[in-house]
C-alpha cells in the first residue's frame, strides 16, 4: 500500500494505517531529532510529541502526497519548541554526526569515532539551531531545497542563504584544524553515507 493511501486511511480513522506510517518514519525522525537536539531523551520526547500532533492534526493536511514534509515540519517546530522551553540553545553535547538512515537510532552506538569525525562533530555543534537544522535536512536527510523550505516555513532563498552561511562556518572551523592551519580557499562540502566531507 502506498503512502498516499495510508494517509487517506489514517484520515478516515484507520489505526493500522497510522501504525504503518509510524513504523515507516519513527527511526528517520528519531535520527533527525537526535542530530538536531543532541540529546537522546530530548529526541525521544520530540518524536513522541511529533506523532501525537500528527495523529491529532492529520485532518489539516490538504494533500495526502505531502505527508513527509508536513511530518518533518511538525518535528522541526517541536524540536525548536523544546529548545525554547529550556531557555537555551538546543543542547550541543554528544551530537552524532554519522547515523545510518535505515536502522535509525540503533546505529548511534556504532558511530565511527575517528579524528575527522570528531572535528566535523565539533564544527556542526558550533552552529545555531537554524543553521544546524538546514545541515541535517540537506546533508543527512538529503532533502531538496524546495522541501527544506517547506519544512522550515521559509523561502528557498532563505534555505540557500542559511546553507551557504553554515558551510562557511563549518569550513572556517575545520580550516583551523587542518595541518598548519592553512586556508584551502573556497572548500566545497559534500556528504556520503551520512558523513560530511570538506574538499
Amino acid at each position: 500500500m502506498d503512502e498516499k493511501e495510508l494517509v487517506r486511511r489514517m484520515k478516515a480513522g484507520d489505526k493500522q494505517a497510522f501504525d504503518a506510517l509510524y513504523e515507516k518514519y519513527k527511526n528517520i525522525l528519531l535520527r533527525m531529532a537526535y542530530l538536531v537536539s543532541g540529546q537522546m531523551y530530548d529526541a525521544e520526547d520530540i518524536v513522541q510529541e511529533t506523532f501525537v500532533k500528527c495523529f491529532l492534526h492529520i485532518g489539516d493536511l490538504r494533500k495526502n502526497d505531502g505527508f513527509k514534509p508536513w511530518l518533518f515540519q511538525i518535528l522541526y517546530r517541536t524540536a525548536y519548541g523544546h529548545g525554547k522551553k529550556r531557555r537555551r540553545e538546543i543542547p550541543e553535547e554528544d551530537i552524532a554526526i554519522r547515523a545510518d538512515a535505515t536502522d535509525g537510532i540503533t546505529s548511534l552506538d556504532r558511530i565511527i569515532q575517528t579524528e575527522t569525525d570528531q572535528k566535523v562533530k565539533q564544527a556542526v555543534q558550533s552552529l545555531d539551531f537554524k543553521h544546524r537544522a538546514v545541515v541535517v535536512l540537506y546533508y543527512f536527510n538529503e532533502m531538496p531545497m524546495k522541501e527544506i523550505a517547506r519544512v522550515l516555513g521559509c523561502t528557498e532563498g532563505t534555505v540557500k542563504s542559511r546553507l551557504f552561511a553554515a558551510r562557511k562556518k563549518l569550513k572556517g572551523k575545520l580550516v583551523m584544524w587542518e595541518e598548519g592551519g592553512a586556508n584551502h580557499g573556497e572548500s566545497e562540502v559534500r556528504a556520503e553515507h551520512g558523513r560530511l566531507y570538506f574538499l
